[in-house]
């Protein structure tokens, strides 16, 4: 009883993911994305692309040159027996060459760590391990950003496993009821598949909101991480097969 009181005070999940979104990416002079020229760590430039499910979340801020004090404040969620590191820094904004470091009127690029963190009293929940990492993501606010990123993993990963297009309007709440504003509401949705590892990218702008505009980047190989993002409201995860 008392593992069972513990668990359900420790681990309640308090908020959901916000699909607010907007674009994202910033471009070098004459339109080209920005290549990265600057060493952050004495082996060059951290790459996010490299990061690999199950890596120590300390070896991963130890070849960043980061630690805990370089994060940044979020309200996205996490698994259950897991913890999240997110970070604005432009150290550690770099995909395959490309520097994701950008920020419009509202908000900074960002990257978050998703790692297992075990109560010793209850034990794993899940499959989670400690300071293992289960899935990074990406929050991409600027339309340069986004572009050079989804370039690169067209490059890299070749087509898409899955891609689509949804419109609908966005929904808010209002005197605790949910309501259909005439703001449409796009999204962009392209999956890789590489090595069972899953790129899950969801791109979502809103009409007369421009600076809610975002694009996410999730990447993972377990099924757990998958229903988080599906509980969360992001579509078409029914697409990825995960054993």
């Amino acid at each position: 009883m008392k593992n069972n009181a513990m668990k359900n005070l420790k681990y309640v999940i308090i908020s959901t993911m916000c699909l607010g979104l907007s674009s994202c990416g910033q471009q070098g002079k004459n339109g080209a994305p920005q290549a990265e020229v600057r060493n952050d760590t004495q082996t060059g430039p951290f790459n996010l692309a490299s990061l690999t499910m199950g890596q120590n979340i300390n070896d991963i801020l130890k070849s960043g040159g980061l630690t805990t004090k370089d994060t940044v404040q979020t309200d996205e969620i996490t698994l259950i027996g897991n913890e999240r590191l997110a970070f604005s820094t432009e150290k550690i904004l770099h995909f395959n060459g490309i520097s994701l470091d950008g920020k419009n009127s509202k908000n900074t690029n960002k990257v978050l760590l998703h790692f297992g963190k075990v109560d010793h009293e209850i034990g794993p929940l899940a499959n989670e391990k400690d300071d293992e990492l289960g899935m990074y993501q990406l929050d991409i606010y600027t339309e340069n950003e986004k572009k050079a990123l989804f370039e690169n993993l067209n490059q890299t990963l070749q087509k898409p496993i899955f891609e689509t297009q949804h419109e609908s309007f966005e929904s808010e709440v209002k005197d605790n009821e949910i309501i259909q504003t005439p703001n449409k509401l796009k999204q962009e949705i392209a999956i890789w598949k590489n090595n069972d590892v899953v790129y899950y990218y969801c791109e979502t702008q809103i009409d007369n909101k421009p600076d809610e505009y975002r694009c996410n980047l999730f990447v993972f190989k377990s099924k757990e991480w998958k229903d988080l993002l599906k509980g969360s409201g992001y579509p078409d995860l029914d697409k990825i097969s995960l054993s």
